[in-house]
């Protein structure tokens, strides 16, 4: 079976992720009849709008975007995964792809302070996901959906390849065989 690599998983939600509708506050008055596009909103009035044009919107000085400080969310899961211990904690499916585009427009000194803890959070959940997917394949059961859950996208992807490799490693391993035991 075809799995796609975490990179085109990831591009693939990145753009549902710029689609999501998001609240903006227009700083002034506009009025745009574009492409069979309309846009109209006064000052100070708020809508939601694709996350893609809220962003131009936003760079443009046209619009201010109301969101949830990703740098905020980021410490508050890093603090979560580390007092869970053993047990992996749930992120939203789309954690990293906020993260990363959150990070993206930071001045250099709070890109680098995020990047940090975003590193720290990383490493904590790959160790988890790495040492459940080995107890599973000892156990011949695949993911449970209660821990499927707690995974963004990218992360279901590795559990997948990582289940994979540890699957044909002990078939070879014990009786010889080079497939994925499901």
């Amino acid at each position: 079976m075809y799995r796609m690599d975490i990179g085109t998983i990831a591009r693939i939600y990145a753009i549902g992720y710029m689609l999501e509708p998001i609240k903006v506050r227009f700083r002034k008055g506009i009025k745009i009849n574009m492409l069979n596009m309309m846009l109209e909103a006064s000052e100070d009035e708020s809508k939601m709008l694709p996350r893609w044009l809220a962003r131009i919107l936003h760079a443009n000085g046209i619009a201010d975007v109301q969101e949830q400080d990703m740098g905020i969310e980021l410490l508050r899961a890093l603090s979560r995964e580390k007092i869970a211990g053993e047990q992996l904690t749930a992120v939203k499916h789309d954690f990293y792809i906020g993260l990363k585009e959150f990070i993206s427009r930071q001045n250099v000194a709070n890109r680098d302070r995020l990047m940090v803890s975003l590193q720290d959070i990383v490493t904590l959940r790959l160790k988890k996901i790495m040492d459940y997917s080995g107890k599973l394949r000892v156990t011949s059961s695949n993911i449970t959906p209660e821990i499927e859950q707690r995974l963004s996208v990218e992360e279901r992807a590795l559990f997948r390849a990582l289940y994979d490799a540890v699957s044909i490693f002990r078939g070879y391993m014990l009786d010889g065989s080079e497939e994925v035991k499901r």
